[in-house]
């Protein structure tokens, strides 16, 4: 195995694991039974399956060589997907359940009814 084929599994395999996340999420989301809990699977794949995606490009960027803006933008990236992916998630759950609050009747607490 030739340092290239394993280059090019460091940026394959992470790619992939994230297009997975993404299709695990897409499948599991059309059998939710409520808007509240398509959003909170559709958060774990945006958080992980992003991370995937950034840490595969930045493989394949460092593949040419190592450079500090390369790593700076991976970690900003990295970063801002956290950041991005929880705020993004909480105001979509709260603005889904200000619109309408059915829950799946399997979910065993309501936290959110308090506030409104």
């Amino acid at each position: 195995m030739d340092g290239s084929m394993i280059v090019d599994l460091l940026v394959g395999v992470p790619a992939l694991l994230g297009s997975l996340c993404f299709l695990v999420a897409a499948v599991t989301m059309s059998r939710a039974g409520d808007a509240l809990t398509r959003i909170n699977i559709l958060s774990v794949a945006t958080g992980l399956g992003m991370m995937l995606f950034i840490l595969a490009a930045y493989v394949h960027e460092v593949k040419a060589g190592f450079g500090w803006v390369p790593l700076i933008m991976a970690l900003v990236a990295l970063g801002a997907t956290v950041v991005v992916t929880t705020v993004a998630s909480m105001t979509l759950a709260r603005a889904a359940y200000r619109a309408d609050g059915r829950l799946d009747p399997l979910t065993a607490y309501d936290d959110i009814a308090e506030e409104y």
